[in-house]
Formats: structure tokens, sequence, C-alpha cells
């Protein structure tokens, strides 16, 4: 018997999390507080905040696109593609797919697996574009290269 081909998303749950317990572990390196100095008088501490800002920003913008994003997905995805590429999906994405594309039919929208794949790709390209490495796109990637 032929082996099954394997999916190239094998083994990404694994990397994803390694991914993760990786960042959990290294501990942020905070400035000691000194016992003398009210709290008023202490230095703030930039480096932390900077990074917790940013951190911040990143996945409030990956939970809340922006009208912009929304409007420009729109906007591409209305206009009828013309070139192909095809996609391998597991028996479970394609289901995904498929009962997303039911449930909008029964609420009486119209909608395909093509066009949810086409406005699913804009945004991660929006992403990525915008975020740059720390987007979904180039994170995942990182961790199926791990």
């Amino acid at each position: 018997m032929a082996d099954k081909p394997q999916s190239p998303f094998t083994g990404l749950d694994r990397a994803l999390l390694r991914a993760t317990k990786t960042q959990q572990t290294s501990p942020i390196q905070e400035e000691p507080k000194p016992e003398s100095k009210p709290i008023e008088q202490q230095e703030p501490r930039k480096h932390v905040t900077q990074q917790a800002s940013e951190m911040a920003s990143g996945h409030a913008r990956m939970l809340a696109p922006d009208a912009q994003v929304i409007e420009g997905i729109r906007k591409t995805v209305k206009v009828t593609g013309k070139e192909v590429s095809f996609i391998r999906l597991t028996p479970d994405e394609k289901q995904e797919l498929a009962d997303i594309v039911y449930t909008y039919r029964r609420q009486g929208k119209k909608t395909t697996e093509n066009e949810i794949a086409r406005i699913a790709l804009n945004y991660l390209l929006a992403d990525y574009h915008a975020s740059g490495e720390l987007s979904v796109l180039a994170r995942v990637i990182e961790a199926l290269l791990a």
C-alpha cells in the first residue's frame, strides 16, 4: 500500500506550541526598583512599556481590522479573479469551508468557498504589508520552518 502524502500542516500545532513556550519562558528583563526612592521619583521602564505597546497594537490590528482594510478587501474580492491558483485542503478544512458557506446561505447571504478563500488571502496579505515580520503569515511560516 502506498502511504498517504503528508499534509504540509503536519506538526504545525507542535511548532506553534514550541514557539509559544519559548516566548513564555524568556523572562522580560526589568530594571530593579530602588527601595530608597518613592514611586514618583523612579525612572519609567520605557523599553518594557514599548514592547508591551507594540504587542498590544499587533493584537488589536489582528482582532479588529479597520474599515479601510475591510473596504480594500471588499473592492479586491468584488472583482472577478481571472488567474487560477489551486490549493490542497484537508477534509476538515474543506468541511469547515462548506459549513461556513451553508451557514451564510441559510441566512440568505450568498457566498462561495472561493470568495471566502480570497477574503482570507487578502487579509493575510494586508496584515503582512502592515506588520511585516510580526504578521500572522510571517509568524506561521517561521513556525513551520522551525
